[in-house]
């Protein structure tokens, strides 16, 4: 039973982590932290090497229409504005791995891990699944885990998944009553009388 709960959790995890809602990253990654360390399973490490290009100059050299080229004093001349290596610990849930970042370094020396630990060149990116399934899976951790997040814009002209759907219906039912609440302003201000938007011929300019 606890492996069919673990293969579940993975595979959820998994979707979820490819589309991660950008104004709920830091709690999202919170539930995802307390899943890994209660169901997956420590298998590695891996090293995250990432350079931050020099957006200040070209190739090192600054250039300007008022002086002549020079080093660029951002960089240094290297054209790199900044470089670390981020230590993570790899876990596996069912059939998927996951990283948890626990060291950022701007130094790194593989000869001090005793052994070279497989390196990933730049940020992890995951493309993002089908019909907003990941987006849902995510917004349903959300839930589970007592965080309330806002659900607007989320709905879609064709809902494909339950949230989906339940959000499409709730946009649908809060417009109907703000139509309805119109309308009985609309009655309140006309005295009660049916409002008739027909022409009286005797009325008209002709």
């Amino acid at each position: 039973m606890k492996r069919l709960l673990t293969l579940i959790i993975g595979e959820i995890l998994h979707l979820a982590n490819r589309d991660i809602p950008e104004k709920y990253k830091t709690q999202f990654y919170k539930i995802k932290n307390k899943l890994v360390d209660k169901y997956g399973v420590k298998v590695g490490q891996d090293i995250q090497h990432i350079k931050q290009q020099c957006w200040s100059c070209r190739d090192g050299v600054f250039h300007s229409d008022w002086k002549e080229p020079e080093t660029c004093w951002s960089c240094g001349g290297t054209g790199i504005y900044r470089e670390e290596w981020n230590r993570l610990d790899k876990y596996q849930v069912g059939r998927h791995f996951f990283h948890q970042p626990i060291e950022r370094m701007f130094i790194y020396d593989p000869l001090f891990d005793g052994e070279a630990k497989p390196i990933i060149q730049g940020y992890i990116r995951h493309q993002k699944p089908k019909y907003r399934i990941g987006l849902e899976m995510a917004y349903w951790l959300l839930l589970i885990y007592g965080y309330k997040p806002k659900l607007r814009g989320f709905a879609t002209s064709k809902p494909r998944t339950p949230l989906l759907l339940l959000v499409s219906i709730r946009w649908k039912i809060r417009m109907l009553k703000a139509r309805i609440k119109k309308l009985s302003i609309m009655y309140s201000e006309s005295g009660g009388n049916k409002i008739d938007h027909a022409y009286d011929l005797t009325d008209l300019p002709f």
